[in-house]
């Protein structure tokens, strides 16, 4: 193409099922994360490990993964590369956002106001992540952008966000929590794709920059792979982490067993007097 010329806007039909796949497999483990955080709470407690889950899960797998695939899936007709400090920064700006959120949601008793000001901020860290790794993109283009359509996928990404956080804390069986899975990818899917129609790609004459960045090609199975590695250890340790509350609340039922007084047959608790 040539210096210019408008990229019509399509897309790579298996990197976009892929992108879903990511986005809904990260969902459902920052979901098991909302229960081990549900649960504590009821201790009086949150680990910090069960925050950590939800960030990688949420905003690592299911946003940072899931944004890098399906801009991958956008065909275009020029290699493009990322720029790594960029491409990081995204990372922690969506792992950082979604860790923020289920902490301060997870933290008191879950309220609609509190699930709001959590998605708000949510919302803007998924909007945020999308256009700083747009930003990290190097290719010999650029991109226009539709305000209105800009404004839209930022009010589809708050919306998303307050949608999953009231899911992660008030799913309460495996179905719920597939289904809410599932809802929430298409939510962050419909973000990301809704933020990629808002820019219009024009081809520039080719640009020289810096080598400091990760070749477009690889980066969906860089992606792709780091996710699977951490659902993998997220699940694993999700499963010792309720391994370890059932023989916690074992304990707890075995010493209040212990600690009760004894009752002899035919006397009532408390009384000093033989049966009657």
């Amino acid at each position: 193409m040539n210096p210019g010329d408008i990229v019509p806007l399509s897309f790579h039909g298996g990197l976009v099922a892929l992108s879903f796949l990511m986005a809904a497999l990260g969902s459902y483990v920052a979901l098991l994360a909302a229960v081990g955080i549900r649960t504590e709470m009821q201790d009086g407690e949150i680990r910090i490990g069960y925050i950590l889950i939800g960030a990688l899960a949420m905003g690592g797998v299911g946003i940072w993964s899931m944004h890098f695939i399906g801009m991958q899936a956008q065909e275009l007709p020029f290699s493009v590369g990322y720029q790594i400090g960029l491409t990081a920064l995204s990372f922690l700006v969506a792992a950082g956002f979604s860790g923020w959120a289920f902490w301060y949601v997870g933290r008191e008793r879950f309220t609609f106001m509190r699930c709001l000001v959590g998605g708000l901020a949510a919302g803007l860290g998924v909007a945020a992540m999308h256009y700083v790794g747009i930003s990290a993109m190097r290719m010999p283009a650029v991109f226009i952008w539709n305000l209105p359509m800009v404004v839209l996928s930022v009010l589809i990404a708050v919306i998303a966000a307050s949608a999953a956080l009231w899911l992660a804390f008030n799913t309460r069986n495996e179905l719920q929590r597939v289904a809410a899975a599932i809802l929430m990818a298409i939510a962050v899917c419909g973000m990301h794709y809704t933020g990629a129609a808002a820019g219009t790609v024009v081809c520039t004459t080719p640009r020289e920059f810096s080598s400091m960045q990760i070749g477009g090609v690889m980066l969906p199975y860089i992606a792709f792979a780091l996710s699977a590695v951490m659902l993998l250890a997220m699940r694993w340790h999700l499963q010792r982490a309720s391994r370890r509350f059932r023989a916690r609340l074992a304990q707890r039922i075995d010493s209040i067993i212990e600690s009760a007084p004894l009752v002899e047959p035919g006397r009532a608790p408390g009384s000093t007097l033989g049966p009657s």
